[in-house]
Order: C-alpha cells, then sequence, then structure tokens
C-alpha cells in the first residue's frame, strides 16, 4: 500500500499540479484546503481526500496530519509565514511525520532582502534545521505564471508591460513544478536536508521572451519596463483576477527590484533529475497560456476591450510605496 500524501495549499499554482501527478501515479492524498472551490472539487473528482481547514490552526492541522507519513508544505501568500511554520513544525513532530518537502524561495539565499515574507522564509529554515525533521527544501525562482497576466495585452495590442528591467530569468512552468513535488514525495529519502532549486530550461531577458509571445501569437510584441508607480496600479487593478491582495503587492515590489538585479539568472538540472523529462520550454508554456486565453482571438472588440484596460492602468487608485511598506514589517 503506498501511504497517504498530505498536500496544503493544494489549490495554489504548485499543489494543485503536484496532487494531480501524485493521483495520476496511484497514490492516496489528502489535501487541506481553507474551501470547497472549484479546484478542490476538481481534485476531489480525481480522488483526492478533502480536509477542509486552516493552516494557522492547530486543530485544523492535526486534524490534517492524522496518518499521514509524508507532506507537501506551501505557506500560502499571507503574512506571519515564520509563526505559521513554527505551528507547523510542532505539529509535524507531534504527528511523527517521516517527510516535509517545504516550498521555500531562491531569494532567500540571498542577504539584505527587503521583503518579510522572504526574511521569515530565510529564519524558517533555521527552524526545520533545529527540529530533527527531515525536510527537503525546494527554492524556486520566479515562476513563469507571473508573467501572463499580460497574456491579453501581448494578443491584442502587442504590448507585453513588466517591471523585469534587463534582467533574466529561467521560467519554469507549474506543470514541471507540481512533476518536482511528487518526485521528492514519491522518493524524498536521498534528498533530505538539501536545498533544490528547478529552473526552466534557458535563462531569458523580458526582449527574448516577447520575441517568443511574438512568434506564438504571430504579430509583433514589444516589451515594455513599466517603472514601479505603473506596476503597483497593476497590481491593483488585476488584484481580483490575479488573486492579489495589498500584502501580496507589497512584497512583489521588492522581487521585481531583484529581479532587475539579475538575481533570478541562471539554470539546474533538478528537473530533468528529478523526473526525467527537460523543463518545459518559455514557447511552449507560452503556447499553452495563450490557447486557453479568453482573449486568444483577435478582433476589434477585444482590442478595444484590451486599449480600454491599458489606458486604464494609470487611473488607478492604489497605496503608496509608503502604505504598501506598513505591510512589509
Amino acid at each position: 500500500m503506498k501511504e497517504k500524501i498530505l498536500i496544503t495549499s493544494a489549490t495554489g499554482k504548485t499543489g494543485f499540479e503536484a496532487t494531480k501527478q501524485l493521483l495520476k501515479d496511484g497514490y492516496p492524498v489528502r489535501i487541506l484546503v481553507r474551501s470547497k472551490n472549484a479546484n478542490a472539487l476538481f481534485l476531489q473528482k480525481l480522488g483526492a481526500e478533502i480536509c477542509i481547514g486552516n493552516l494557522t490552526d492547530k486543530n485544523d492541522l492535526n486534524n490534517a496530519l492524522k496518518d499521514i507519513k509524508r507532506v507537501y508544505y506551501c505557506h500560502p501568500f499571507i503574512p506571519n509565514l515564520l509563526e505559521n511554520t513554527k505551528l507547523f513544525i510542532q505539529c509535524a513532530k507531534e504527528n511523527n511525520i517521516d517527510a516535509i518537502v517545504n516550498l521555500g524561495q531562491w531569494l532567500a539565499e540571498f542577504d539584505n532582502q527587503k521583503s518579510i515574507h522572504t526574511k521569515d522564509i530565510q529564519s524558517s529554515y533555521k527552524e526545520y534545521e533545529h527540529s530533527g525533521l527531515n525536510v527537503i527544501q525546494l527554492i524556486p525562482g520566479f515562476f513563469a505564471d507571473n508573467t501572463f497576466f499580460v497574456t491579453e495585452f501581448a494578443i491584442q495590442l502587442g504590448l507585453m508591460p513588466l517591471p523585469f528591467g534587463k534582467g533574466k530569468n529561467p521560467p519554469i512552468s507549474n506543470e514541471d513544478l507540481g512533476l518536482v513535488i511528487a518526485s521528492l514525495l514519491k522518493n524524498p529519502t536521498p534528498y533530505f536536508g538539501k536545498r533544490l532549486r528547478p529552473t526552466g530550461s534557458q535563462s531569458l531577458t523580458p526582449n527574448e521572451m516577447a520575441e517568443i509571445f511574438s512568434k506564438v501569437v504571430n504579430r509583433k510584441v514589444r516589451y515594455i519596463n513599466i517603472p514601479e508607480w505603473m506596476f503597483i496600479k497593476a497590481g491593483f487593478f488585476f488584484a481580483k483576477e490575479m488573486n492579489l491582495d495589498a500584502f501580496t503587492i507589497s512584497q512583489v515590489r521588492h522581487y521585481m527590484k531583484e529581479y532587475q538585479t539579475n538575481k533570478f539568472d541562471g539554470t539546474t538540472n533538478i528537473v530533468k533529475e528529478l523526473t526525467g523529462k527537460e523543463p518545459d520550454s518559455f514557447e511552449t508554456i507560452v503556447k499553452s497560456y495563450v490557447d486557453n486565453s479568453p482573449y486568444k482571438m483577435r478582433s476589434f472588440s477585444n482590442w478595444l476591450l484590451a486599449m480600454k484596460k491599458f489606458m486604464a492602468l494609470p487611473m488607478q487608485s492604489a497605496l503608496s510605496v509608503k502604505e504598501l511598506e506598513k505591510y512589509n514589517q
């Protein structure tokens, strides 16, 4: 019998894909989610056991960890990561968890980080090291998924407005991250105590990414390096669609500064080593997002809608940098 695996944040980018892969491979999976939303119900139909609860509640955690030996712990993008991780570690020890794959962050490998979320991740590593638990730290960089709120603008307007400067990044797909997580949960022992940085196949400049968008959407797409103030306004403009809030935007604005200084550059062979396949190329990822975009058909009405959104961005009400920093303390 294959041991049941717990996936936290199972309706998010990485947990969702990992759960699908584990179920496909015949593993029993319990998912800890806050509600039975569409993704949770989809996973339930595939065979996942749903456990409703919150990572910040000890009773919910103990209920989710009952009869579990392996866990993917993915703290959501909310405040108090360090305190919540301490609680999870306590519950994991009480429930004799054999293996944990923890979602960390590549930027936590660098000193002098400004993001409180990143600082909490750095501190959480020390908590895990002192816990005596068997832990694998998964430390990806900037996900490909974070690029695609511009898909409509790329298709309809030929524009890719992003605050990447001239930084390079090897964008990794959610699907590859899910495969990596599933692989580690199926065979964790060789990787205990390690920090693994999975990346995409090639590190790309923003202009190279725009060229790939051009190829996929069959029109010239031009990269526009937008300033911080416009990025913040865009964050609030797309807040509901992209599941963003003030805390998330307050953290990501610091990540954009790190992106511009080339902190995400460089590739690894982790995806190939763990999954046996080459990482998805950025072209493959773009094709997937374009094919599934509600804006993939170019028409005057879709162009007009995209233009209205683009012109509305500078007018969007948003918190100032000073106000955002109140969420970063």
